[in-house]
């Protein structure tokens, strides 16, 4: 997840000398992509290479998003889950994700988690290690120069493969809120739309995430750029959590 800032920076227009016009402004342009199109017949070779490379990034970080080792670790399988306030016969301690898969926590100290319609033990969440928060903190660094890398447009796509997940798993993610909090069913699913909400908002701002030129003086400009920060921290309030889904900021 990152978040991002502005850099501005002044860029003098250059300038070329014609028999037919003493001075021609020639504008330069400046790209963050990692795909590109260029009519030149000669780089179609390099812009292959690139472009390939853009499709493997995008498939990759897709399947991040529901991965086999992470269904198969997964307490309960996405066709068979909680659906009503019955008591568990044995509640399943909650796994750190790290790196892409559910870690056990080697937690001393754990909390136990009740259903509040029920008072039911629902489950038992970890109070990590300081190895085990440093563990996701270095995991997320190592992945941030490759997000970073890639394209607004193959982070889009990725994007719409979230939103597509959460609408294939809107019964399952619901019921895991009521179980939680004791939320009605239908008052869950509308936790789950404000979340997806979110995400397709995040799909449709690409175009303010190119940066802006302005023409600041007589052969002048600034050009303001939009650029990843790095691994940020959040903490989400307990009672509408599909709402910050952050993950889903380009």
């Amino acid at each position: 997840m990152a978040a991002r800032r502005a850099v501005t920076r002044s860029i003098p227009t250059l300038t070329a000398r014609s028999a037919i016009s003493p001075r021609i402004p020639i504008t330069t342009l400046a790209s963050r992509s990692i795909t590109t199109t260029s009519n030149n017949s000669s780089r179609m070779a390099s812009k292959l290479s690139t472009s390939q490379t853009a499709v493997r990034r995008l498939h990759a970080t897709a399947q991040q998003l529901h991965p086999a080792s992470a269904e198969a670790a997964a307490p309960y399988p996405a066709d068979n889950y909680p659906m009503s306030h019955a008591p568990l016969a044995s509640p399943v301690n909650t796994c750190n994700f790290i790196d892409n898969k559910f870690v056990p926590s080697s937690a001393s100290t754990w909390i136990d988690l009740h259903d509040p319609a029920t008072n039911n033990l629902v489950t038992r969440v970890p109070q990590s290690t300081d190895a085990e928060l440093r563990a996701a903190v270095e995991s997320a660094q190592k992945a941030f120069p490759a997000w970073r890398a890639t394209s607004i447009m193959a982070r889009q796509q990725i994007i719409f493969k979230f939103t597509n997940l959460i609408r294939a798993n809107w019964d399952r993610l619901a019921a895991s809120i009521t179980l939680e909090q004791g939320k009605t069913f239908a008052d869950a699913k509308g936790d789950v739309l404000r979340g997806l909400q979110v995400a397709e908002t995040a799909c449709g701002i690409t175009t303010q995430l190119t940066g802006e030129v302005l023409e600041v003086a007589k052969d002048m400009e600034t050009r303001s750029y939009r650029e990843p920060l790095g691994v940020v921290a959040a903490i989400c309030p307990f009672r509408l959590l599909s709402w910050y889904l952050k993950i889903s900021r380009l």
